[in-house]
């Protein structure tokens, strides 16, 4: 990257996701209905605008052949709602057991289960042509340190420790990664593994995806599901207590998710910037009588 507003602008594209064919069959209902009621010349100039943005992309080649990758984004919060969901219900006791009781459910289990291991292999894959975080981090690291986004300790950590030759993902350091090797991807043998370890993993990558993110762009506001959407369609199987505490336990594993985003790998402590997930703030001014 030749300037630090290229690096910022390729890292924006990688991360963000691309829109699917329902989602903009949605939007463009929704602009034409504000078209349909803008009173303005201005307004009809805009909402015209956002029409011809999502039908250009509808006929582009790129989305007619597939041809464009999941964003580093949806990928990563895709891998915290299943964590973050599954360590809710590990760590909520319930009356009732579905996943004991209902295949529907079992099943629900092991493929989250899977998507999970299958969501990491996706984002520290070093292949050539995978938009990967690892290979994200590779092109614009360099960028982030002359920035000064990002302290040289840990940008030396993350290079050598974590992504380096004989670091931490491609080493035998990651367990989760042995195991997605081992039971996932291949049918060797059946190694034990605890969620512990693949926490171990996912606040690494969440560190990084921080990094790289607070310094492309504004962030993330209220990227995760809220309580009400993870938890729906399970009231016949929990009281309105356990359900509570469903969520809030949820909560607990995304508080933690958000310590991760701002803790220095290399040494554990705090980091003053503000991190990928960003919050709205407002100031009430008051003004003295006069």
């Amino acid at each position: 990257m030749r300037t630090s507003e290229e690096a910022k602008t390729y890292a924006c594209e990688v991360t963000s996701r691309c829109l699917t064919g329902e989602e903009s069959e949605r939007r463009l209902q929704y602009f034409r209905r504000q078209l349909d009621g803008a009173t303005t010349k201005e307004m009809k100039d805009i909402w015209r605008s956002q029409i011809e943005k999502v039908e250009t992309w509808l006929t582009s080649e790129k989305f007619l052949t597939g041809n464009f990758a999941h964003g580093i984004d949806e990928l990563m919060l895709e891998l915290i709602e299943w964590r973050a969901l599954k360590y809710a219900f590990q760590n909520v006791q319930t009356e009732q057991s579905p996943f004991m009781d209902h295949v529907f459910f079992m099943q629900w289990l092991i493929g989250g289960t899977y998507a999970v291991f299958a969501l990491l292999g996706k984002l520290v894959s070093n292949t050539r042509g995978d938009s990967s975080l690892r290979r994200l981090w590779s092109t614009v690291s360099d960028s982030i340190r002359k920035d000064g986004a990002c302290s040289d300790e840990e940008i030396k950590h993350i290079n050598q420790n974590i992504f380096g030759s004989s670091g931490y993902f491609a080493s035998n350091g990651s367990r989760a990664l042995q195991y997605r090797h081992f039971v996932v991807a291949h049918n060797v043998r059946n190694p034990t593994l605890k969620w512990s370890e693949i926490d171990k993993d996912i606040e690494i990558l969440v560190r990084i995806w921080s990094i790289i993110g607070s310094w492309s762009s504004f962030g993330l506001y209220e990227p995760f599901r809220t309580p009400d959407q993870a938890i729906s369609g399970l009231d016949p199987y929990f009281s309105p207590y356990e359900l509570k505490r469903l969520k809030d336990t949820r909560q607990e594993y995304l508080n933690r998710v958000t310590q991760w985003s701002l803790n220095y790998l290399h040494n554990g402590q705090r980091d003053p910037a503000r991190g990928i997930f960003s919050k709205l703030v407002v100031t009430a001014l008051r003004f003295p009588n006069r």
